[in-house]
């Protein structure tokens, strides 16, 4: 069994974000520490991505659509469709993607936070 607390996770930053990855053999969720302001520049990706709100808002542009998230609230990004975050409150997300982000492996084994 492999068992954390999501805030204890080694972590990394990207921009003004703190990524911490937890993944499995088939899927990673990353708990995602953003303050407001922060920017995720349009970007799109291979992997199956759901984001899950827990606290603040943020808008996501996706496919030519806007709309802002809340607390409790979900979305689903498909494979390959470009999508931009701007994070209008300090927030707190759980992204899950699948298969896992290597680059975010290897991200963290180069420059874990030590927390």
């Amino acid at each position: 069994m492999h068992r954390a607390r999501t805030d204890a996770l080694p972590g990394f930053r990207a921009g003004d974000l703190i990524l911490r990855p937890f993944t499995g053999e088939r899927a990673m969720v990353v708990r995602v520490e953003a303050p407001a302001g922060a920017v995720v520049p349009p970007h799109a990706h291979p992997h199956e991505q759901i984001t899950l709100v827990i606290q603040g808002r943020l808008r996501l542009r996706m496919a030519g659509e806007e709309t802002e998230l809340g607390p409790g609230e979900i979305v689903h990004i498909p494979s390959g469709v470009e999508h931009e975050v701007t994070f209008l409150e300090d927030a707190l997300v759980f992204d899950v993607f699948q298969p896992p982000r290597e680059d975010f492996l290897e991200r963290l084994q180069m420059t874990a936070l030590s927390e």
